[in-house]
Parts: structure tokens; C-alpha cells; sequence
């Protein structure tokens, strides 16, 4: 791993933990959730396997929007997720990058077990060589679902499946693009439920 990486991870593990100091201050309004999740995927390709770290931070939608879906229990968020993924292959790669077009939508009614929905597009860089990806800059579509497991009104562990398709969308001559099956686990923190 590289020290920029290290770097990075670090900034973004700082930013995450003093989250609840400015929630509590009412400085980030419009926060509804933030966390961090790890993954694991295996790819239809024999032999590639992801571990990934997914921090992220999740927004209200406008009341437009927000408030009919209120009326039904389910929250819709708009969600930011950088991606950093060790890629355990011959020879072994990383990924990074981020998915800036990602919603999740949760039907809550107050109880300690929610289920959500979620999916998305993003970009990313990898390194990957030798899969007949055609650079190093890709697209990613995903979608998936999972459930909340709330600890307490505010805390929940989160599982979830994804099904994840990389490629670089024609950009490059080779485009046989790479689908990846994974399962993520990590912690959620919901300061306004």
C-alpha cells in the first residue's frame, strides 16, 4: 500500500469519528447517516477477490421528495461512498474511487430490524491488469439490499448483498467489462431516526 493511501484512510477514518461532535452541534444539517463497511466480493472470473473499505455519508432528500415517502415509513438518502479495494488476483491490485450517484431507501417504522434497498453508478481507478478492461479508469453500476440491526434508537450494525458491474463503457477497445458478487458488513450511525 502506498503512503498516499495511508494518508488518505486516515483522514477519512478521522473524519468519520468526530461526525457525531458536529451532528450534535446542528452544523451539518442534512446529514441523515454515516458509517464505514467493509467488503468482500468474489468476481465471475476465477481467481479475483475484493476486500474493500467503504466509508460513507448519507443526505436528506429535499421534503419534495422526502415527505409522500415518509407517509409509507421508508427514508430515501442520497449517499457518497468513496471505495478503496485490495484486489487479490495474479498479480495482486488495488481500486479506488468513488460513487457519487448512489441512493438508499429504508422502510423504518421504528423497529430494531430495517431493511433497505440501495444502488448507484460511480467511477474508479484500478489497476487491474489482464481482465480485458481497457485502462485503468472504469464505471461502476451496483445495487443490492440489506438490513439495519439497530443497537439502540441511533446505532445498527449493517449487512447487506451487492452485485457490482465495472467497465469503462467503451472508452477503451477492450470493454468485456467485470461482474462481482459481494457482501458487506459495517457500522451505521442514524443521529436524526
Amino acid at each position: 500500500m502506498s503512503i498516499q493511501f495511508m494518508l488518505l484512510m486516515s483522514a477519512l477514518l478521522v473524519l468519520l469519528q468526530s461526525a457525531p461532535a458536529f451532528a450534535e452541534e446542528g452544523e451539518w444539517r442534512g446529514i441523515q447517516s454515516f458509517g464505514i463497511r467493509g467488503l468482500y466480493g468474489q468476481s465471475d472470473r476465477d481467481n479475483i477477490t475484493f476486500n474493500s473499505l467503504l466509508p460513507r455519508v448519507s443526505l436528506f432528500l429535499p421534503p419534495v421528495i422526502d415527505q409522500p415517502l415518509a407517509d409509507w415509513h421508508c427514508q430515501a438518502e442520497f449517499v457518497i461512498e468513496p471505495i478503496f479495494s485490495y484486489i487479490k488476483n495474479h498479480p495482486d491490485a488495488v481500486e479506488a474511487g468513488i460513487n457519487p450517484i448512489f441512493f438508499s431507501l429504508r422502510y423504518d417504522v421504528g423497529q430494531r430490524l430495517v431493511p433497505f434497498f440501495e444502488g448507484g453508478e460511480g467511477v474508479l481507478y484500478t489497476d487491474l491488469s489482464g481482465e480485458n478492461l481497457g485502462g485503468d479508469f472504469q464505471f461502476s453500476s451496483q445495487a443490492g439490499g440489506g438490513v439495519h440491526w439497530f443497537l439502540d434508537r441511533t446505532t445498527a450494525l449493517t449487512v447487506s448483498y451487492r452485485i457490482r458491474h465495472i467497465s469503462n463503457a467503451g472508452i477503451s477497445q477492450q470493454n468485456s467489462g467485470l461482474n462481482t458478487n459481494s457482501v458487506t458488513f459495517g457500522l451505521s450511525f442514524f443521529p436524526k431516526r
